[in-house]
């Protein structure tokens, strides 16, 4: 699609690009990942009955399907295992409201439900095939009276729903300048925030953008991505495929440079 006609749709149809995009993601992931995917299907689950093996969801029944992206990595645990300190961290907290934004097929707002009991999730995602699948996962979990998917979070949205005890995870390929703005949505101020940062777009670096909106009202954690040498290391004996297999199954296709920022209210 040309740039001007995707400006244009953004601006005046947004619900058309989102469609278009939708369909036309999913088309590329199936042609990237599809044969793979089933392959290791038949090697992990033989039965089909997919949970995930290791991290901090581990045991959390999952679906087969096409998603944004590999789906692997959250079959096996290793998804942004960069992570799973802080993921731990949360689930100590205890969150009573978590507001997923970005949840594309549910991975951390079905997650975070498994092992919060007490936690309410908002799940958004503007893509009308990962709504359709987190809805699926959270069946599959027995989840339904615990998580509320919805289409677009705004700075309303977020008055209405965050309390005191509320955590942001937000990853939204970029728009999280726009969202993640305490002067707009003061309640930001007060709720605590893991994101997963977007450089680019013509833009200063949105990493030193946000530190400075937050750090008089957080702490702020920077957390790099790593490769998955030591996690698969530490993990290769327990799953019986190949390290090449492994190697391919764990791959997120992440740049050195990708950054998280856990900010947690002071």
């Amino acid at each position: 699609m040309k740039q001007k006609t995707k400006s244009f749709l953004y601006s005046f149809a947004p619900d058309i690009l989102n469609l278009y995009q939708a369909i036309n993601n999913r088309r590329y992931f199936k042609k990237r990942y599809n044969n793979f995917q089933n392959n290791l299907t038949s090697s992990l689950f033989p039965q089909n009955n997919i949970s995930v093996l290791f991290g901090p969801f581990k045991g959390m029944k999952y679906i087969n399907e096409v998603v944004w992206g590999s789906i692997t990595p959250k079959w096996l645990g290793s998804y942004e295992c960069e992570l799973h300190s802080v993921i731990e961290e949360i689930i100590k907290i205890g969150y009573d409201t978590i507001i997923d934004v970005g949840c594309a097929e549910g991975y951390y707002a079905v997650g975070m439900a498994f092992r919060i009991p007490q936690a309410y999730i908002y799940a958004y995602d503007t893509d009308f095939l990962s709504r359709k699948q987190v809805r699926r996962l959270i069946k599959l979990n027995n989840l339904e009276s615990r998580i509320c998917v919805k289409k677009f979070c705004s700075h309303n949205e977020i008055e209405k729903i965050a309390r005191n005890s509320t955590l942001i995870i937000c990853d939204i390929e970029g728009f999280e300048r726009e969202l993640l703005n305490p002067i707009k949505c003061q309640i930001l101020k007060k709720i605590d925030i893991l994101v997963e940062v977007h450089e680019g777009f013509g833009k200063p670096l949105t990493i030193n953008l946000l530190k400075e909106r937050f750090q008089e009202s957080h702490l702020i954690q920077e957390i790099d991505a790593q490769s998955r040498h030591s996690w698969i290391k530490d993990n290769e004996e327990k799953i019986h495929i190949n390290s090449k297999i492994l190697s391919l199954a764990t791959e997120e296709s992440r740049s050195n440079g990708q950054k998280w920022l856990f900010m947690k209210r002071k």
